[in-house]
């Protein structure tokens, strides 16, 4: 038999042998891409997009983020409304007063902003299920109890908002939003630092 017979022969019986294992060219590509110097390395568990995350966390929506800022903004108008018949003490009155007036202006800023984003975005001020949960709870609240709850409402809102407005400052992708972010951060800095002054 010639070289060039039996070379044919050899590589039949390899083509039949893979048709009888259908794993075999699974198993040979796999093999093949483990070699490749070029191949992703992808931990058992993961998928192809799991390796998008290398390049760092993924910016906030657009319309998340103006979403998230006008539940803030009525979250803070209508607890303070609240604190302005509910409460007992001049100083948490004072500080609401000063809350209403900051966040309605805060609300107009916000809508500029999200006017001028490309496409156009419309926030929506609809409180989320534990801002809706912790308003009703203040409600039932009068005197001392209701400044108590009321102070410790506004140093965690505040907090959370200025995580949120620091968060899309750096990762955004909507200039005005970006913008808008970066001139309210200082606001609410100020405010938070009211808010832990405050004694109910």
């Amino acid at each position: 038999m010639n070289p060039r017979t039996c070379s044919l022969l050899v590589a039949s019986v390899l083509v039949l042998g893979a048709c009888n294992d259908p794993n075999a060219v699974q198993r040979a590509n796999s093999a093949d891409l483990g070699n490749s110097p070029t191949a992703p390395s992808v931990k058992s568990g993961n998928v192809p997009g799991d390796l998008h995350n290398t390049a760092g966390p993924i910016a906030p929506s657009a319309q998340d983020f103006a979403n998230t800022m006008a539940a803030s903004d009525e979250y803070e108008i209508e607890t303070s409304k609240l604190a302005l018949t509910n409460s007992q003490s001049a100083a948490v009155k004072d500080f609401a007063q000063k809350m209403i007036d900051a966040h309605t202006q805060s609300t107009e800023k916000l809508k500029k902003a999200a006017g001028s984003a490309a496409p156009t975005i419309i926030p929506d001020m609809t409180l989320a299920s534990d801002q809706q949960q912790s308003l009703g709870q203040l409600r039932a609240k009068k005197g001392a109890d209701f400044d108590q709850q009321y102070v410790i409402l506004q140093r965690d809102a505040h907090q959370r908002t200025l995580a949120a407005l620091k968060d899309y400052s750096v990762k955004g992708d909507q200039p005005p939003l970006n913008a808008f972010a970066n001139e309210v951060i200082p606001i609410v800095s100020g405010h938070l630092a009211m808010a832990r002054n405050l004694k109910p």
